[in-house]
């Protein structure tokens, strides 16, 4: 009896120092690149001009270490917060979504934002314009020059797990697009 308590105990050890380690093995780092892109004037909306190097950030623009590789992308970026990296905004209602970016000691701060601009009335009531918003989009990866955003994944930070890889790497595009609506499409909208 001894002896198989002793075999259990034994492979009960072995068990928990393999798990542990296996625990410590899933630390991973994330490199956070940064782009800004805006959207060009051809009919595919998709299609823009990145900013490979907005306001001198560097590449990447901040490294985060012991990522938990079973969390998602949300909370690394939570964890770069706690490493003094960059200070991150989620929107309150949503809290999916990402509204505004800071990265610390480099100065670079971005929040989303939209307006109506050229706007058309029809007396105090405004029937077009065109809008124009900047927001905070993402996609894994490290290529800052990707110019046909369509291939952004239709999910959000807080929604997606990080890769169990070793390293990985995501970039925050801080993104301006634009739409004509209503009369300002032209004729009686």
């Amino acid at each position: 009896m001894r002896k198989t308590f002793k075999k259990l105990a034994a492979l009960a050890l072995a068990s928990v120092m393999t798990l542990s380690s296996s625990v410590m093995a899933s630390a991973a780092t994330m490199n956070v690149y940064i782009r800004e892109w805006t959207q060009g004037t051809s009919s595919n909306t998709y299609l823009g001009t990145p900013n490979p190097n907005p306001n001198g950030l560097k590449s990447p623009a901040f490294t985060v270490t012991g990522v938990n590789s079973n969390g998602t992308y949300k909370d690394a970026l939570k964890l770069a917060e706690e490493q003094e990296k960059a200070e991150f905004v989620w929107d309150e209602k949503h809290p999916e979504y990402l509204t505004a970016v800071t990265v610390l000691g480099n100065g670079y701060s971005k929040t989303n934002k939209g307006e109506n601009q050229n706007p058309i009335y029809d007396g105090s009531t405004m029937t077009g314009a065109t809008w124009v918003g900047s927001s905070w989009m993402w996609y894994p990866g490290n290529k800052l020059t990707l110019e046909d955003t369509s291939s952004y994944p239709q999910t959000t930070l807080g929604g997606t797990k990080v890769p169990s890889d070793a390293e990985f790497s995501l970039v925050l595009s801080y993104d301006t697009t634009h739409f004509k609506w209503g009369t300002a499409l032209g004729g009686n909208n």
